[in-house]
């Protein structure tokens, strides 16, 4: 504790300034300036309080008072000790800081006039008489609007709750992306069903050009496509033999396996055949769909 006091040399009802620094660890912003139950002759105005702090978060640095006093007379001789006291949380006990009185000369005066203010208005050119002396910093400054927390404002709440609905988004797409890949099947199951979308596309096209050639070579490519992957075979070992080496014994339907045989004949038929009119060649597709539908119900 620092304390000092200024000026020594008054008459009676004349302000002094006390400036009472105190130093230390703690809460700063909730210290306050103790009463002194030995300045009965004095009186005293509320104290003024800044703090200084080098510490982020305000736990440790400075905190100076100011207060006015006015002695109420002439035969003060000295201000009285200031006294400040503290529970030490390493010693575990109160410790009390005391400053040494500080002689003063106090002259009598006829008449204690109250001490002035001036306004702070450019436009006000009268002295006016204050009943109390104001505070060293009159003026609150810039005031600022505090806004509301960010937990009590929306955006923010819908923010935090993005976060874990992108981390279990991104958790179920790794999950799916290591099953397709510990299961060759699926991986190829879906990699025939792009290659038939994308035929069945072609297989319209070809139709329309009456290109009849290029048409019954992807259909029978996408026969072939669908069968190795039902019967795991290479798609390029499919041949219309497989109708009664695996899909009968597999118990495949009479009515898919004709249906099965009937397209495979008109690929061998369009070999020696002449060309096809845009009708004919489209009848075609709606068999193939519903081929590739009925092969993708075998187990």
């Amino acid at each position: 504790m620092a304390f000092n006091a200024g000026p020594t040399n008054v008459a009676v009802g004349d302000p002094i300034t006390l400036k009472v620094k105190i130093s230390g660890r703690g809460s700063l912003d909730l210290l306050a300036l103790p009463q002194q139950t030995d300045w009965r002759e004095f009186k005293t105005y509320p104290a003024t309080s800044k703090v200084e702090s080098g510490d982020p978060l305000g736990l440790q640095g400075t905190k100076t008072f100011e207060q006015i006093v006015v002695p109420q007379n002439s035969e003060i001789k000295e201000l009285p000790q200031f006294t400040f006291s503290f529970f030490d949380p390493d010693q575990k006990k109160y410790r009390t800081l005391t400053n040494a009185a500080i002689p003063l000369v106090v002259r009598p005066t006829a008449a204690t006039p109250q001490p002035t203010i001036f306004s702070s208005n450019a436009d006000a050119k009268e002295e006016r008489p204050s009943r109390e002396i104001v505070h060293i910093k009159p003026q609150l400054g810039t005031i600022h609007t505090v806004s509301a927390p960010l937990i009590q404002q929306p955006w923010f709440l819908i923010l935090q709750s993005a976060v874990p609905l992108v981390w279990i988004a991104s958790v179920i797409s790794r999950k799916r992306k290591e099953a397709l890949q510990n299961n060759p099947r699926l991986r190829r199951q879906r990699e025939v069903a792009q290659i038939i979308t994308r035929g069945l596309d072609d297989l319209s096209q070809h139709a329309a050009a009456k290109e009849t050639d290029k048409f019954f070579a992807t259909l029978f490519r996408l026969l072939q496509e669908q069968l190795g992957e039902r019967l795991d075979m290479p798609a390029s070992g499919i041949t219309e033999a497989v109708i009664e080496e695996r899909l009968r014994p597999m118990g495949a339907d009479p009515a898919t396996l004709a249906l099965v045989h009937e397209l495979f004949q008109s690929c061998n038929q369009a070999r020696y055949a002449s060309q096809r009119t845009s009708e004919e060649l489209a009848s075609y597709i709606p068999k193939l769909e519903q081929a590739i539908a009925e092969l993708r119900k075998l187990k």
